[in-house]
């Protein structure tokens, strides 16, 4: 069984600047990483190997990046990836290259991407009033990912087979072209910001993110407090996009709440003293 890390503990050197991170996600896909076009071919019904999820999770975080810009506050963004590494351990895959930033707009969200990019947004970080509360909401996001939510919906859209002609007529094959990057990118797009993705998804996303705060030592009942709070907050511009993509607080609320125990760190000075809120 895997050593348990205190949280109170976690070296500083886990964390890295999002700029450094994140700085060349915006870079064309290389083309050398194309694959022949029988593996195209197969791509509607097989897995994705971890270097095609990489390669897809790069292409929705830069439309997502292409959305929100990502916040300067350095501190805010180390203290981030500081607490996502930590999360991400306890999590199923806790090998992958995990990415974390901070999105400087007052929409409250958080997105994740496959390939392990993953984003909270400013407005969701003022409404956060605790380290619990953040570990319970990155965990949510690490979950999409372990589970593949937004891959599962790629290939539910078939969307791989339109590039098959591409793939089989173009001299250097490659599976991931610039034509099939932008379907794979505006799929994303509505289901992340415009549609959502399923219930069940969410729920399930809810669920394991909880049990991650909660294997990795934080109170994940300081989760119900957030979501509250996201319920006071109904009918307002900085709610559309959650509101819209997501079950209600309220439905949150109810299924949450008989998983979360009031046990566990809660952290609230320490994430005043990184944030500043």
């Amino acid at each position: 069984m895997m050593r348990k890390i205190s949280i109170a503990v976690v070296a500083l050197l886990f964390a890295s600047s999002a700029f450094a991170q994140l700085g060349d996600i915006l870079k064309r896909i290389d083309p050398t990483k194309a694959k022949k076009a029988v593996d195209v071919a197969r791509a509607a019904t097989r897995e994705f190997t971890e270097q095609e999820e990489i390669d897809l999770g790069r292409v929705v975080a830069a439309r997502i990046l292409a959305t929100y810009p990502l916040s300067r506050d350095e501190k805010l963004q180390r203290y981030v990836t500081l607490v996502g590494n930590t999360l991400a351990v306890y999590s199923e895959r806790p090998s992958l290259d995990w990415h974390f930033a901070v999105l400087d707009t007052p929409v409250v969200n958080a997105f994740s991407t496959p390939g392990g990019y993953v984003f909270i947004t400013s407005g969701a970080m003022k409404d956060i009033h605790s380290e619990a509360e953040l570990a319970a909401v990155i965990g949510h996001e690490l979950a999409h990912v372990t589970q593949k939510h937004i891959l599962k919906e790629i290939k539910r859209a078939n969307t791989m087979a339109a590039s098959v002609d591409f793939a089989q007529s173009a001299s250097a094959s490659q599976w991931l072209n610039d034509d099939m990057a932008k379907k794979i990118g505006d799929l994303a797009y509505q289901k992340l910001f415009t549609t959502g993705l399923g219930r069940r998804d969410e729920e399930e996303a809810d669920r394991i993110g909880v049990a991650i705060a909660t294997d990795a030592g934080y109170r994940a009942a300081e989760f119900l407090h957030f979501l509250e709070r996201l319920e006071k907050l109904e009918g307002t511009s900085e709610m559309r996009v959650i509101l819209a993509t997501h079950p209600s607080p309220a439905q949150r609320i109810a299924y949450v709440k008989p998983l979360v125990k009031d046990e566990g760190a809660v952290l609230a000075e320490r994430w005043s003293d990184w944030t500043g809120m």
